[in-house]
């Protein structure tokens, strides 16, 4: 463990580290994540795994440091500079907390790409009593080093199928090779070309298409032919599935998706959950509602799903979600009756 200066050098202390072989993260919260930003493009560009933990608490600024908020989801997808997707992940509880982080490390090896990881105070500062993580069972992933061959020439930013490189590290027989932050070819030398910089680009970003496809990061409950909907992420996950349970014992079929993975958007989980979606919620401690913002830029959403959010330090209680699930019954019930032409 090291206690940076500050966070910019935290987080500069993760990327020297992952150049240098080895995993690293750092943890923050909203305004930490922003002094964070421009060394996370570093990461990018260079193509380093690293994890990036954001703690949410209320904001902007120094805001209400000691109440939760989800508030911090569109700064944490979309305050890059150039054409950038990071990989942005949420616990759901505090025992999930751990596999999740595993996950972030993994994902962020395998496609070599700084990951963030977004909790929130909810879950990061409560004590849960949880069952024994035996770690024998936890799969861990490992960067691709180069193959004697590869280094024979070595490009460290050479084009493959999968648009995964083989990486190095300092020491490495043949492996020596320039992390910058300006744009470069594939045996990284600095390159002022548009045509490189645009196969760059599909490089960086193509390589992240399979995650889309990830659907165990995604947890359903309820029945899946259900006209009714709840989304929640983080630890209002725990809050929706408390009011899917009182809900179907009030006799309201209703059907719950809480995704782990935020971005990219798995637009095809979401559409196939949204299929035969009439009305829904989606639930989250945002005033701005900002995934159901996001999704609204990937997602056809059904014209009847709707925010259910709040500001930080004013809870979403299960009681309060059920109450809109009776509101939009009764729509969904008013759209269902046929209308009758008036009599003469």
């Amino acid at each position: 463990m090291l206690q940076a200066e500050d966070e910019i050098a935290g987080l500069g202390a993760v990327v020297g580290a992952s150049f240098a072989g080895k995993k690293a993260m750092t943890a923050t919260s909203g305004p930490g994540m922003s002094l964070k930003t421009e060394m996370l493009g570093l990461a990018t560009i260079a193509e380093l795994p690293l994890v990036c933990v954001n703690v949410q608490r209320g904001g902007p600024s120094t805001g209400i440091p000691t109440k939760s908020e989800q508030s911090d989801l569109l700064q944490a997808c979309f305050s890059a500079h150039g054409d950038v997707v990071r990989p942005v992940l949420a616990p759901i509880s505090v025992a999930d907390t751990f596999g999740i982080t595993v996950e972030a490390f993994n994902i962020a090896e395998q496609f070599q790409t700084p990951v963030i990881l977004l909790s929130d105070q909810e879950i990061a500062q409560r004590k849960e009593t949880v069952d024994p993580i035996d770690t024998r069972k936890v799969e861990v992933v490992e960067r691709r080093r180069p193959t004697v061959a590869e280094l024979a020439g070595y490009q460290r930013f050479q084009a493959t199928e999968s648009g995964i490189s083989p990486i190095s590290h300092p020491g490495m027989p043949g492996g020596n090779y320039l992390a910058s932050g300006i744009e470069h070819n594939e045996r990284g030398a600095p390159t002022a070309s548009g045509e490189v910089h645009s196969r760059m680009n599909e490089k960086r970003l193509s390589k992240l298409e399979p995650l889309e496809r990830r659907r165990d990061l995604f947890f359903q409950e309820g029945n899946p032919r259900a006209a009714l909907a709840l989304v929640a992420w983080g630890s209002l996950a725990g809050t929706a599935r408390e009011a899917l349970r009182l809900a179907r014992q009030e006799g309201i079929d209703v059907k719950l998706l809480v995704p782990k993975l935020l971005y990219p958007v798995a637009e095809e989980v979401y559409a196939e959950f949204f299929r035969g979606v009439a009305c829904g919620l989606v639930v989250e401690q945002s005033h701005q509602g900002q995934l159901y913002r996001m999704l609204r830029m990937f997602v056809d959403v059904p014209r009847g799903v709707r925010p259910l959010a709040r500001s930080g330090s004013l809870p979403i209680l299960p009681a309060s979600i059920v109450e809109r699930l009776h509101g939009l019954v009764l729509e969904l019930q008013g759209r269902l009756v046929p209308e009758v032409e008036p009599a003469g």
